[in-house]
């Protein structure tokens, strides 16, 4: 499974490849095209939709139903601390990576 770390304002994956950068409110990939836009405790795609809202430790998505934790966030990322930009992080790379690996794992068997 693939292991992430928060160095600074740069998401590595475990061989130390940058995937991702906050720069200022907006998230870019390792591609430089921007993913995500940061406002208060929303966060929004590159077409200016609304996806998740943090509210306390909670997350929730585009229709209100609540899909993590920031403390469950925290044990997949290593260095993070919490707030609406780890929240970015893992909603547009760590969890993608996460849901392909449990798919293929179901193929492999």
């Amino acid at each position: 499974m693939a292991n992430f770390k928060l160095n600074g304002d740069n998401l590595l994956d475990n061989h130390g490849h940058k995937v991702a950068t906050l720069r200022g409110n907006y998230l870019y990939n390792d591609h430089s095209h921007r993913v995500a836009t940061i406002k208060d405790n929303d966060i929004y795609n590159d077409h200016s939709h609304k996806v998740v809202t943090v509210r306390g430790g909670d997350i929730y998505n585009d229709h209100n139903s609540k899909i993590a934790t920031i403390d469950s966030i925290r044990k997949q990322i290593n260095g993070a601390t919490g707030g609406t930009s780890l929240v970015a992080f893992w909603y547009f790379f760590v969890r993608w990576e996460l849901i392909l690996y449990k798919k293929l794992w179901h193929i492999w068997r």
